[in-house]
């Protein structure tokens, strides 16, 4: 066997947390150590292998080529360690996911792509567990969550889902006859459906859309997004609309929307893992295809 002169695994693990976070202090702040400390030991890896592997710019960093590929590689070995790891001192499954999911999500957005998944690896066994708001700490019984934020949360790492925009939407019958574009006062002579717990909502809507704030009265709200879009699909008042929700249900004329004006949401939806665990096969494999969703949807 010909030897290798590996570099050490502290340069490692300080290359593959900088370049996943693209910032040494964020990098640092999940290794427990200062961004100083990550630069350095960064630097140390570039000189023992004769190559920059981050861009350092004003706006920040970026990696290279040669940085890029090299994250690929050494992802994919501690991916390896840790699942192998896992697999033969801790007892844990190779072969199963699970995923914790917002009810909402999971009906809306997730459900409908699954089939994909499933036909492409018709051997793996997924968990999904829904939940309707999920606490602050990944569950240890799940390889990942999805959760609805800003994408900034303590030891996780986020990949992000959704880019959202708000809007109103109903059903295609209760859209007929109205006047378009809407005038202020028609919202005012409807039922209001609201999703809690989002950051925005109507009264939001309404001041972007340049109504008066008087007009946005909730009439009805739940506590998950699934709930509220039965109800508008039944043609029971007027929704608004998240477009990771409604986007399809548009596409299938299933429900309309009465309004041009949408505005920008705050939070978005993201895949978390916890940071630095090395995921099994199944686990990467499975990211790997949520993200892909994301790019071609």
């Amino acid at each position: 066997m010909t030897f290798r002169k590996l570099p050490p695994l502290g340069m490692l693990r300080s290359f593959e947390a900088a370049a996943r976070h693209i910032s040494f202090a964020r990098a640092g702040d999940e290794l427990g150590v200062t961004a100083a400390a990550i630069s350095q030991q960064v630097k140390a890896l570039e000189e023992h292998l004769g190559q920059s592997l981050f861009l350092r710019r004003p706006q920040g960093l970026s990696l290279t080529e040669a940085g890029l590929s090299y994250l690929t590689v050494i992802r994919d070995a501690f991916d390896r360690l840790g699942a192998g790891t896992d697999e033969i001192f801790h007892g844990r499954s190779a072969a199963d996911v699970s995923v914790r999911v917002t009810a909402g999500f999971a009906h809306l957005w997730l459900a409908p792509r699954l089939p994909r998944f499933l036909n492409q690896h018709p051997d793996m066994r997924l968990r999904l567990l829904t939940t309707l708001w999920t606490p602050l700490e990944i569950d240890r019984d799940a390889d990942f969550e999805i959760r609805c934020g800003i994408g900034a949360w303590p030891q996780l790492t986020a990949y992000r889902l959704t880019r959202d925009r708000l809007f109103p939407v109903c059903a295609p019958e209760l859209a007929e006859g109205l006047p378009r574009p809407l005038p202020p006062e028609a919202f005012s002579r409807q039922r209001l459906i609201h999703v809690a717990s989002f950051a925005e909502g109507w009264t939001d809507w309404f001041r972007g859309a340049g109504f008066p704030a008087g007009a946005a009265t909730e009439a009805v709200v739940f506590d998950t997004a699934s709930l509220a879009v039965d109800l508008t699909l039944a043609g029971s008042g007027f929704m608004l609309g998240r477009s990771c929700f409604v986007d399809r249900l548009l596409a299938e004329k299933r429900l309309v929307a009465p309004c041009a004006a949408k505005i920008k949401s705050s939070e978005a939806f993201y895949l978390v893992e916890r940071a630095g665990e090395r995921l099994a096969h199944p686990a990467r494999t499975f990211r790997d295809w949520i993200l892909a969703e994301v790019q071609n949807p």
